[in-house]
């Protein structure tokens, strides 16, 4: 009994031993990460479930949190933030009524989002509404046909405007966002087409609309009602966020939840972009924690709001370009300097403004209504930078889109207007020099021509009186 029960063990290690092991959730030692903040120390950047993350001011373009911002992600359904963005920009009449294709309606898969339409059925508008605000994938689709005339026809309408716009890890395939190995982007790239189509107040409405109504339609007898898929701007939603505007929600099994998202606090709009996060209430919370983090940490500071050219040490220097430019525009009797008292500068908490250098510069000549600039700088680094104008009437009404060039030689400049105008003067003397001398030898030439005739007539007087006597 001993040596089979010897043998008995040894078998049962070497089995032990060669079988391999499966994890499973039920055997799982860690819980799943959850989003953190950290409101006792507002500076500490968040501790996000998303694998990929960017949070970039809508007016400035400048970032203020990356986490793998560059690296490739499948998008899902914030893919359609794109198509709606080019269908608003090629101004497609959605007031005229569209059909659905059979393209549209059976080139999707049916368990994906959708709201039920079919081919042949006329809508309009609710199109675009559909799209963004319920995500409806047949919608997306009938959009690009209608826009660039075949989905592939759009896609390449996609992947050039992206590339117009600086994105670098993005290529699209699909109008909808339904899962295609070649079709990802990045968070950054995200951020850049979002800021794009803010530009544009119909995207801003419909990507912030609650909830949107199609009417009855040629073959449905029943109305319609869509509700926002982004849980953020629906005040009775548990992740409702108080300064959210709009977004866009996106998900599939391989992408995850992908989620953008714009918000405005105070004079500070702010796009937020979430990808790759395992579970949808993180999306959420990853995006609430960023908006917390850039709000706690960063404001628009207004250096000008107070500014006045009499406060200002620069005021003889200035007066004196006012009299520069009095004189190289003499078609006017004053000039009234002004500056742009709005213009607004995004820094951190953390940055000392009274250590911000402010540098006015005036240029020799007035380049349209621009007479000088202001620029502003911390340790060197460039903050940025208005100019100074004129609001005379007799200057042109029209500013320059290019930086005016500085004069770097007053001096010079008036030498050379004074020497061009004793240019003309010389060259107008020479012209009237040789006016008067043309008109001169004409009546010399006329006077000997009268003399000479004179002096023949009294010669044949002469001849006359002789033969009669």
């Amino acid at each position: 009994m001993k040596k089979i029960f010897s043998v008995f063990m040894s078998l049962l290690m070497i089995l032990t031993l060669t079988t391999p092991v499966y994890a499973t959730e039920t055997v799982a030692t860690t819980e799943h990460p959850e989003t953190t903040e950290y409101p006792d120390n507002p500076s500490k950047e968040p501790d996000l479930v998303a694998n990929a993350a960017i949070v970039m001011d809508v007016e400035s373009g400048k970032i203020l949190y990356e986490k793998n911002a560059y690296d490739k992600h499948y998008p899902a359904s914030i893919t359609k933030i794109m198509t709606t963005l080019l269908a608003i920009e090629n101004k497609v009449d959605f007031h005229e009524t569209i059909t659905m294709s059979e393209n549209a309606i059976w080139g999707i898969d049916r368990d994906s989002t959708n709201i039920g339409l079919d081919v042949g059925e006329k809508v309009m508008e609710d199109l675009l509404y559909a799209t963004m605000v319920k995500s409806a994938n047949e919608c997306a689709y009938q959009i690009a046909e209608v826009v660039g005339g075949n989905v592939e026809d759009f896609a390449d309408m996609m992947n050039k405007k992206a590339e117009e716009l600086g994105c670098q890890n993005t290529h699209f395939v699909t109008p909808n966002g339904l899962h295609d190995d070649n079709h990802y982007t990045t968070a950054y790239d995200m951020a850049l087409i979002t800021r794009e189509a803010l530009n544009y107040d119909q995207f801003r409405e419909i990507a912030g609309t609650q909830s949107y109504t199609i009417p009855p339609t040629n073959l449905s007898e029943d109305s319609t009602e869509l509700w926002n898929g982004n849980k953020m701007i629906l005040p009775a939603s548990e992740y409702y966020y108080e300064y959210c505007e709009g977004g866009k929600t996106g998900y599939t099994t391989v992408a995850n939840n992908t989620l953008v998202t714009y918000a405005k606090k105070d004079d500070l709009e702010l796009i937020c972009v979430v990808l790759d996060v395992d579970g949808g209430k993180y999306a959420y919370s990853d995006t609430r924690a960023l908006y917390n983090y850039c709000y706690n940490n960063y404001y628009y500071y207004h250096p000008l709001k107070d500014f006045t050219f009499e406060n200002e040490e620069t005021e003889e220097e200035i007066n004196n370009s006012i009299l520069n430019n009095y004189y190289s525009n003499l078609d006017h009797e004053m000039i009234d300097l002004e500056v742009d008292k709005s213009f607004k500068i995004l820094v951190s908490n953390s940055l000392d403004i009274t250590q911000i250098h402010q540098e006015t510069t005036l240029y020799d000549e007035a380049k349209d209504q621009v007479l000088g600039e202001i620029t502003f700088s911390y340790d060197d680094t460039p903050l940025g930078t208005t100019y100074i104008k004129s609001s005379s009437p007799s200057l042109s009404s029209t500013i320059g889109s290019q930086k005016p060039e500085k004069g770097k030689k007053s001096v010079w400049t008036v030498i050379k207007k004074i020497l061009k105008t004793i240019g003309i003067i010389i060259v107008c003397i020479i012209v009237l020099l040789g006016i008067y001398m043309c008109i001169a030898a004409f009546i010399r030439n006329k006077r000997r021509n009268n003399r000479r005739r004179q002096y023949a007539r009294r010669r044949r007087r002469r001849k006359d009186n002789d033969y009669y006597f």
